[in-house]
């Protein structure tokens, strides 16, 4: 059973998924759990900020007014053209189900292939496309979802303790009208209760994979530990049970995110520029190794090219290369942004996007990375969490009310 303490860490935390934009520096946002509006500040103290690789200022990418200056209008045309990235998915009127509310924050994207994409968010909300176009999908719940994992059923779910799925038969559990349930997971190790304010962040799993690898850290920037960790999850008979990744007695890290490729081998990313490659993933004892990624500002995103590549990224403007060596990562020092970097993703060594804070959308062609463009969205720039893509040219970008693609479709 979880404290009310460790429940009311988790949901101000959590609240960031549903949040609302104030005028003030403040954040007014709603909990997805019942409960008073709780005012959130800037998590300040949320990673290691030691200063940009190099990176470009691109301006004032904060919201303003209509008749304010425009320092990075370029960046930003008034309608959809075949280079931009544009508004397309569950906040468009019209798809079936209904629109996503524009307070929604888009936490997740993931799929199976270019014709079957899942969204998951604040809210409860979950939204899929099926090569055509998309549809709202009736999750029978209000949780914030920040992980999916899809296998041959889908599972979503904000912490591990509550599962929403689809595609199993719950005995005595109520069935929503697209077909999810509400499950309790059946056994979680007891040392994932140990830090009251723990939080899942990310969760990866090969298609094949019989265990689905969750980071977590803390919500709570003033905490002197803030070792959270890497965990895993795997349905079993009895039903889903959580149990450790890497022994939390020697893995002292907050984890951010987490991807691999192979059933085997992950590579996970967290604060303070902490980057560890685990081997033997689904094995009794899965063993891990540090590498150097030659900073201290937090990481919060990576994506696994390759055996012998990956891509991390994190605050201001921060982004790393792994190219197979031994012990370290490479310094990306032509950057084009200075503001944080939220997630990375790609198709291949010259296909990878990363996206950021102040709606920055960065694309890596194999020689460079350089800023890309959003259309429509006006004086708005959004945080923007979450980047999947199956195919070149088709890639889905989701945040704090905006979803977009390129060119603004499939």
């Amino acid at each position: 059973m979880i404290s009310r303490s460790r429940s009311n860490a988790r949901a101000l935390w959590l609240a960031l998924g549903a949040v609302v934009a104030a005028p003030s520096a403040a954040l007014v946002a709603a909990c997805a759990t019942n409960g008073p509006a709780v005012t959130i500040e800037p998590a300040s103290g949320e990673e290691t900020v030691r200063g940009a690789d190099g990176g470009l200022d691109d301006g004032d990418a904060t919201d303003s007014g209509a008749d304010a200056p425009c320092a990075d209008c370029e960046f930003f045309p008034e309608s959809c053209v075949p280079d931009a990235l544009c508004s397309y998915g569950p906040f468009d009127p019209g798809i079936a189900g209904g629109e996503f509310d524009l307070r929604t924050r888009v936490n997740v994207i993931r799929g199976r292939s270019a014709n079957d994409v899942w969204v998951a968010g604040g809210a409860g909300a979950i939204a899929h496309f099926d090569g055509t176009s998309w549809a709202r999908s009736a999750s029978g719940t209000h949780d914030t979802l920040v992980a999916l994992w899809l296998s041959d059923v889908e599972v979503a779910f904000g912490q591990p303790e509550v599962l929403h799925t689809r595609g199993i038969s719950v005995p005595d559990a109520g069935v929503s009208p697209d077909g999810w349930t509400i499950q309790k997971t059946a056994t979680i190790d007891a040392r994932y209760n140990t830090w009251p304010s723990t939080v899942l962040v990310s969760a990866s799993a090969a298609p094949d994979a019989e265990w689905l690898w969750l980071a977590a850290r803390s919500s709570d920037p003033n905490q002197a530990l803030r070792s959270c960790g890497l965990w895993r999850m795997r349905r079993s008979p009895s039903g889903f049970e959580v149990a450790v990744g890497v022994d939390p007695s020697r893995f002292f890290y907050g984890m951010t995110s987490i991807h691999g490729i192979s059933t085997d081998v992950l590579w996970a990313v967290g604060d303070n520029g902490v980057a560890a490659r685990v081997t033997g993933a689904q094995e009794a004892k899965p063993e891990y190794a540090l590498f150097d990624t030659k900073t201290r500002n937090g990481l919060r995103g990576v994506w696994v090219a390759s055996e012998s590549e990956a891509w991390a990224v994190g605050g201001s403007g921060t982004i790393r290369h792994y190219t197979g060596g031994a012990h370290d990562w490479d310094i990306v020092s032509d950057v084009p942004t200075i503001r944080h970097l939220n997630a990375v993703w790609g198709t291949s060594s010259s296909d990878v996007w990363a996206v950021g804070d102040g709606a920055v959308v960065l694309h890596y062609d194999g020689t460079r990375w350089s800023r890309m463009k959003i259309a429509g969205l006006g004086p708005r720039r959004p945080d923007l969490y979450t980047v999947w893509t199956a195919a070149p040219g088709h890639v889905w970008i989701g945040g704090h009310g905006v979803f977009l693609s390129l060119g603004g479709k499939p």
